[in-house]
């Protein structure tokens, strides 16, 4: 079996980090992003298995694959990166790494919301250039305010958990509602009602067909004068102009992202500029603790797969 990882793996520390996989088969791993899309294809062609970071394999990508049979994802976002569709046309099996970092990740946006809403960010940069401004960052106590999550997974879960241990009321939406999802004290309500009702709006929803931009023009202007936007699940999920529009009128009293449209972004970059937004590059997931656990996930789907088993494979 020839497995591939077409782009490196930040999971992976060192060789011997592969060593259940050396016993599959021959084991190809390139140190880093390929530099174009000519190179990504080269790397695929041998593969018969694909560990995948954030390369897009696209339908054009996936026909220069004759041998390809799986492609493993480093992550759950794998539909921003791979065409499902054209792969099980081909007959080529999807799998991801599911519950590898829930509490990495809801730890991230509970860093990210106790720092946008204490100015931490802002009043660094200002210490560090020498000032001392304690007066202009005034902010707001979480406790006895409202949380409202959208998307009640593992990592939504989490963050109820987390919002609940600051004294917060929390209230979330899920697609799939039951009584099961009400955890830690969280009220099932409707998605305008988060959005009406929250202090702070934080985003732990999948990526999509039918989630795209499913956070619209019309659901942030919902929210209360002074709100606060939290997103450390996908930059698609949500209509980003209407989100700057918004923020450009302090309308909404500031976001804090950890996803982008495109990653690294592209200058300019209006998320990069405002002044009531905190920003970091894509590193919700990335703990010691979350690194093991998503290359021990894909390593286990691979190997089930070698032995004919599925495990978290999506199509």
């Amino acid at each position: 079996m020839r497995i591939v990882f077409p782009d490196g793996a930040g999971c992976v520390q060192r060789r011997e980090d592969l060593a259940r996989l050396d016993k599959r088969g021959t084991v190809d791993f390139h140190d880093g992003p390929p530099p174009d899309r000519a190179t990504l294809i080269e790397r695929l062609r041998p593969a018969e298995v694909v560990v995948l970071d954030y390369s897009v394999m696209d339908a054009e990508v996936l026909r220069a694959c004759d041998r390809l049979r799986l492609v493993t994802f480093l992550g759950i976002g794998y539909a921003s990166c791979i065409d499902v569709d054209e792969a099980t046309r081909r007959g080529v099996a999807v799998a991801y790494t599911p519950d590898y970092g829930a509490t990495s990740v809801a730890e991230h946006a509970l860093a990210m919301m106790l720092a946008l809403t204490r100015h931490i960010g802002a009043a660094f940069v200002s210490f560090r250039e020498g000032r001392w401004e304690p007066g202009r960052f005034q902010g707001m106590e979480l406790r006895g305010k409202t949380l409202g999550l959208v998307g009640l997974g593992p990592i939504g879960s989490e963050m109820a958990r987390l919002g609940a241990a600051l004294g917060m009321r929390v209230i979330g939406w899920t697609r799939h509602a039951s009584p099961g999802r009400a955890v830690h004290g969280l009220d099932l309500v409707s998605l305008d009602d988060v959005f009406a009702r929250a202090d702070v709006v934080s985003l732990h929803l999948a990526y999509r067909a039918d989630t795209d931009r499913i956070v619209s023009r019309a659901l942030l202007a919902r929210m209360k004068p002074g709100a606060w936007f939290v997103n450390t699940a996908r930059a698609r999920l949500v209509d980003n102009d209407a989100l700057v529009d918004l923020l450009r009128a302090g309308r909404i009293a500031g976001a804090a992202i950890d996803v982008h449209e495109d990653e690294p972004p592209r200058d300019p970059y209006v998320f990069r500029d405002l002044p009531n937004v905190l920003a970091t590059p894509h590193i919700g997931y990335n703990t010691t603790e979350a690194s093991a656990n998503m290359l021990r996930i894909a390593i286990d789907t691979v190997e089930a797969f070698a032995r004919g088993d599925r495990l978290h494979i999506v199509n």
